[in-house]
């Protein structure tokens, strides 16, 4: 693993020396940004242009994700979202009326860390029969406080809204809830910044390990984020 990741952040060296001074020229760009701007913005490019070399190694990305183990006082939370796909082997007409595949994201709500991804079914089928049998269930089993939406309901180790006359009781607790679960959303709208999430053309059993290598570099971003 670590050498994938050396491979993906030896392009930022070579890619960042223009071609005339790898020549012996000199050259003198017209615009120089702020030196930690211009690491940033590099670190930013190498990252979004990654997925595709790590994808080879998911098994490793797979492992760094869910070695992302929060405090147990830190609240996780789980979403489902459908990433379309062109393999229609594996992918299935969706409500969004494209084809799509599942996928099962588990994240840290305290910083939007992903602790663990499972992805690759039919976008016809609803979270819960993706979510059942899954590595999933048993890390949240693990856990005393896993936070979802009306769409777990009946999923003894998630915390779901309550529902009455089967309608969602939209008291204090359910904004509460609400308000706490709706940083999955933004974690899975920063998984999707990656191109190969909005439009899958690999074969689509392929799609569980690319997502973790997505999932992999997010963490990493976070982690080059805080560390700065």
């Amino acid at each position: 693993m670590r050498d994938a990741c050396n491979q993906v952040w030896s392009r930022q060296t070579v890619g960042s020396v223009p071609s005339r001074a790898r020549s012996g020229g000199v050259h003198e760009p017209a615009y120089k940004p702020h030196p930690s701007r211009d690491r940033q913005s590099m670190r930013d490019i190498e990252v979004a242009s990654a997925p595709h070399a790590l994808a080879p190694h998911a098994s490793a990305c797979r492992a760094e994700v869910t070695r992302c183990r929060p405090r147990p006082s830190t609240a996780w939370i789980v979403d489902g979202t459908l990433v379309p796909t062109r393999d229609h082997s594996t992918a299935a007409k969706s409500k969004n009326y494209r084809w799509s595949c599942n996928a099962q994201v588990l994240v840290r709500g305290a910083d939007l860390r992903v602790i663990a991804v499972v992805a690759g079914g039919p976008g016809n089928r609803n979270d819960t029969v993706h979510y059942r049998g899954s590595t999933l269930q048993t890390i949240c089993q693990s856990k005393r406080r896993v936070l979802a939406d009306g769409g777990y309901r009946g999923v003894p180790e998630l915390v779901t809204p309550v529902f009455r006359n089967n309608r969602i009781v939209r008291d204090a607790k359910w904004r509460r809830h609400r308000k706490r679960r709706a940083r999955v959303e933004h974690a899975i709208a920063r998984l999707k910044d990656w191109r190969v999430l909005r439009d899958h053309r690999r074969r689509g059993r392929h799609l569980d390990d690319t997502f973790n290598a997505v999932a992999f570099l997010h963490n990493l971003r976070i982690q080059l984020r805080d560390s700065s």
